[in-house]
């Protein structure tokens, strides 16, 4: 059965050195540092607000523990407690609606900034209005929202679910090894949405945008795991950077997940471009899916 890169007439090696030659003429590792900085600015607020949302739509009166509890599975300890703390301080102030819109601002922001990289990754113009991408970077934010408040409801609700359902003993065993498939779908789920509506294309196949997705998802769970690993047993980040440390960790984690969503967009882009250079029916060249291409 052929890969995915043979598909597209590529091998894995021809993959690999060309998104690494793409990633650097697109500089991904700047455009991940700016996205980190607005990842960094609406995640406590979404945070607080999702955690509102679902106290609100359930009756878990723990649903802030059952979050933070699955947090700390991605994060290191010190990011962790840190996002415990800023809970913590915040979630007694009921202001869940003025987070809620402090979210999305920031969120939009950021996805404003993966919409002009991914415009460039595509090598597509931009012909949309401002209002336009502003409303779409708005939607796509507020789409990541519902995902990790249904993420979050079937953490709460899940095992009393299954056990009403299934009625075994084995409910909550079969539960704790579906929830990371369950995750990682959600995961792919965003991403598929993020790849499809954010660049200024149109006509996209879901086969050149599953790839990268799978990719991102995948590499995005195990680089977590692994950085959480380096800084609990390798790291000095508090030696280094004093009481800053712990924020520094959170930072450069979103700084390792934007590079993860960039070098994802890279990989369909790259395998569309190279199908449709060894003639696969329905792939486009760079910038032949463009917008601003099929109005001129």
């Amino acid at each position: 059965m052929p890969t995915v890169p043979q598909l597209a007439g590529l091998s894995w090696r021809e993959l690999f050195r060309t998104t690494w030659r793409e990633a650097a003429k697109t500089n991904i590792a700047n455009r991940a540092a700016e996205l980190a900085f607005w990842f960094l600015l609406g995640f406590f607020p979404m945070l607080l607000s999702v955690v509102s949302m679902v106290s609100r739509l359930s009756s878990a009166s723990d649903s802030q523990a059952i979050l933070m509890k699955y947090v700390g599975e991605v994060l290191p300890s010190a990011a962790s407690n840190l996002v415990r703390q800023v809970l913590a301080q915040t979630a007694v102030s009921g202001r869940a609606w003025f987070a809620l819109l402090f979210a999305l601002w920031s969120s939009s922001s950021a996805t404003a900034g993966l919409i002009e990289t991914l415009n460039q990754i595509y090598d597509v113009k931009e012909s949309r209005p401002w209002w336009q991408r502003r409303l779409i970077a708005v939607g796509l934010a507020l789409a990541m929202g519902v995902l990790l408040t249904a993420a979050l409801m079937i953490v709460v609700y899940g095992p009393a679910i299954l056990h009403h359902v299934l009625n075994i003993s084995s409910t909550l065993f079969v539960f704790k090894i579906a929830q990371w498939p369950a995750a990682g779908f959600l995961l792919i789920l965003a991403l598929l949405g993020l790849y499809r509506f954010a660049p200024n294309i149109r006509q996209q196949r879901l086969k050149w945008l599953l790839p990268g997705s799978v990719f991102a998802a995948v590499v995005w769970m195990i680089a977590s795991i692994l950085f959480k690993v380096y800084v609990r047993h390798f790291s000095h980040f508090g030696l280094l950077y004093g009481s800053l440390g712990t924020l520094i960790i959170l930072m450069f984690w979103f700084y390792l997940s934007g590079i993860v969503i960039l070098a994802g967009g890279e990989i369909n882009a790259i395998l569309e471009d190279a199908a449709a250079r060894h003639k696969f029916p329905g792939a486009k060249r760079h910038g032949q899916r463009s917008l601003a291409t099929l109005l001129e």
